[in-house]
């Protein structure tokens, strides 16, 4: 707990600098979360996400953070830093016991927390919450894992992405405890097939704090700023067309999802065509689609 006092003094301070001056976080909802601890679980949409979360938090709760492994290998020297902070690497396609026992232990702790993003990498709210069906197959189940083996709520959380010195929301959900949805074995382990309902779960409240957001604000959320440079899920960077510019296309990939489910037809391609797309907007769809394939989708 002694780096618990710590870290609210030093949270004190970076809330100030970050969600107050450089980044101004409006939070709704905050009331909430009234338990001494959860597994907090926001959107993923920039690099950002996770500090800000740290000092909206972390004055207030006992609280570990995870971020993806591949940032201790890119970036060495910055990383031994990481730990002071209680910032500590996972990897983010499957659960490895040596990087998880550490934290289940201390989750048995009533006053600990921790923040993990469940989708692992930055995605666009409007991607995830307009084709959320699909986007639920892209969803590792770590997050949730913790919140089942803990017997601790998870909290999901709507971040709208951040610009500087221009205002953005933090939504707190409503909490989801795990034990509501009959998610253990009858020996008392996870039942890890389940944790599908905790993902739905999970978008489904962030889906209302997103239109809560909205609606709070009077406006719609600021769009997911797309990079040239695409993250895949081994960490690295590859020089192609983002994914998620898709979100262009988004009342064409609903009509073929849709038509997929009424047809079979797998192909996206024919698909398109079926759609009477021009070339290059077959192209993009089918491009777009064959990344998701490649990096995102989980089997």
């Amino acid at each position: 707990m002694e780096n618990h006092r710590i870290n609210a003094k030093l949270s004190s301070i970076l809330n100030l600098l970050m969600t107050r001056l450089l980044y101004p976080i409006k939070e709704y909802d905050k009331n909430n979360l009234t338990d001494s601890s959860y597994i907090f679980t926001p959107n993923h949409t920039n690099n950002l996400d996770g500090y800000i979360i740290w000092c909206l938090l972390s004055k207030y709760y006992d609280i570990d953070t995870f971020m993806y492994r591949e940032f201790w290998e890119n970036y060495p020297r910055i990383s031994k830093l990481l730990p002071i902070f209680n910032v500590y690497p996972i990897t983010r396609d499957r659960l490895v016991l040596s990087e998880i026992k550490d934290e289940l232990k201390k989750l048995r702790d009533d006053n600990h927390s921790l923040v993990i993003f469940p989708q692992g990498r930055h995605v666009d709210p409007e991607i995830m919450l307009r084709l959320k069906d699909y986007h639920l197959n892209t969803i590792p189940g770590g997050a949730f894992y913790f919140s089942a083996e803990s017997n601790k709520s998870f909290v999901p959380i709507y971040m709208e992405p951040q610009k500087p010195l221009e205002k953005s929301v933090v939504v707190y959900g409503k909490p989801i405890n795990p034990n509501d949805y009959d998610i253990k074995k009858e020996n008392g382990k996870v039942d890890l097939k389940k944790l599908y309902y905790l993902k739905r779960a999970w978008l489904d409240e962030i889906n209302r704090c997103y239109l809560l957001a909205s609606e709070l604000e009077n406006r719609k959320m600021k769009p997911y700023v797309i990079k040239e440079k695409y993250m895949d899920a081994s960490g690295s960077n590859h020089k192609i067309s983002d994914p998620n510019r898709i979100v262009n296309y988004i009342y064409e990939v609903e009509k073929i999802i849709e038509l997929r489910e009424q047809t079979g037809v797998e192909n996206i391609e024919e698909l398109c065509h079926m759609l009477n797309l021009n070339d290059n907007d077959t192209s993009i769809i089918v491009e777009c689609a064959n990344i998701y394939k490649e990096h995102l989708l989980r089997k």
